[in-house]
């Protein structure tokens, strides 16, 4: 495919667009390319949100549309015209192809009806050559009866609805897994793979974009997915693109979408970048959230990417966790870590250094914590 070309239709229909009229006029659409899209300006949830609170009708055009629960609005719609319905599903298709999916039975466990989740998947693996049952969630028992019925070999679903149906006997040779924290979890996908007698591969996306990343079977990362977007990590203070390695927020040009143009999207996510042969790769998967952010020591901190960590130690990071900083005497930052539990991990405190690069002052048990996640004592 010509993604400079397929760029340049998306920023063409983006400037016809309320939330982007202004911002993209005069802008020389044909010396657009994906290594020059960060010329343009970026695009917050907040303006998005503010343009559907004005303009809660479905936009002329209009083909699907699929909801997601907001705190802000309550639900989030996602509107596809009948080209974006199209040009999507093929373009998910190249990456089910890549995944060797042609010929084999798929069974989707993702949410159908008012979400995107399930309707992404089972169209890309039909057109991939796949044959699909469209189960939804919920009943691992059944799933578990019809794969063994019918012989499915691919199994569609988020990682922990994975695990039960692995628990209750489920068995195959590929996982496409996604919607939760999975591969930035450490020992999680070993664990899931020997339970259900497979190779589990991870996929990342949202509502708005579509699914935009995902793993090749060498299982080396999320890699963007060319046909589906353009990806760029970026540090959210200075809003520069983050040398390789360095954590940044996940900033998201979508491919798939003309009707509701998601153009250099901030999404929030927090990301390590690693460029490979001139093709972006995040090495980490997602491992937290940018809402959050506090310099220790020097290093900036989002206490978000502590939670595939501290899951990996069985600790529920929701409401279960809570740094605190202060200053020591002299000046210097002291940073603690309170987590709602008995004891303390022998080996928690290492695994947190190696993966922040932060040594934790302290580290203490309190099976009674409550209070926010962050507790900035120093100012």
């Amino acid at each position: 495919m010509d993604r400079a070309q397929r760029l340049r239709t998306v920023i063409a229909a983006a400037q016809k667009h309320p939330v982007y009229a202004h911002k993209l006029a005069g802008v020389d659409i044909q010396s657009l390319t994906p290594e020059t899209i960060s010329s343009l300006p970026l695009t917050t949830r907040q303006e998005w949100l503010a343009h559907i609170q004005a303009h809660p009708k479905p936009p002329q055009g209009a083909a699907l549309m699929h909801l997601t629960p907001s705190p802000a609005i309550g639900w989030m719609p996602e509107y596809l015209s009948t080209e974006d319905v199209e040009y999507q599903a093929e373009a998910l298709a190249s990456q089910m192809r890549r995944l060797g999916v042609s010929g084999k039975k798929a069974l989707v466990a993702f949410g159908y009806h008012i979400f995107a989740g399930g309707w992404l998947f089972h169209e890309a693996l039909q057109r991939a050559g796949a044959m699909v049952l469209p189960h939804g969630p919920g009943e691992a028992e059944r799933i578990v009866q019809l794969q063994q019925q019918y012989g499915f070999e691919i199994l569609v679903c988020n990682p922990s609805f994975a695990m039960k149906i692995a628990q209750a006997g489920g068995r195959f040779e590929l996982l496409m897994a996604g919607g939760e924290p999975f591969t930035s979890v450490p020992g999680y996908r070993e664990k899931l793979e020997q339970a259900i007698g497979g190779v589990a591969v991870d996929a990342y996306g949202t509502s708005e974009l579509g699914v935009v990343a995902g793993e090749s079977l060498d299982k080396d990362g999320l890699w963007e997915i060319p046909e589906m977007a353009i990806i760029e990590i970026l540090d959210p203070e200075t809003l520069e693109p983050t040398p390789e390695g360095e954590k940044g927020e996940m900033v998201v040009t979508s491919l798939s979408r003309t009707l509701m143009p998601m153009i250099r999207f901030r999404t929030g996510d927090l990301a390590v970048v690693s460029r490979k042969g001139g093709r972006l790769c995040l090495p980490r998967g997602v491992i937290g959230r940018t809402d959050l952010m506090v310099k220790v020591k020097g290093v900036k901190l989002y206490p978000t990417e502590l939670a595939p960590l501290l899951m990996a130690f069985g600790i529920d990071p929701r409401g279960g966790a809570q740094l605190v900083v202060e200053t020591k005497e002299g000046g210097t930052d002291k940073l603690t870590l309170r987590i709602k539990a008995e004891a303390v991990p022998p080996q928690l405190g290492p695994a947190l250094q190696q993966a922040t690069g932060i040594r934790l002052d302290d580290i203490q048990a309190d099976p009674a914590l409550e209070g926010p996640p962050l507790v900035d004592k120093r100012y």
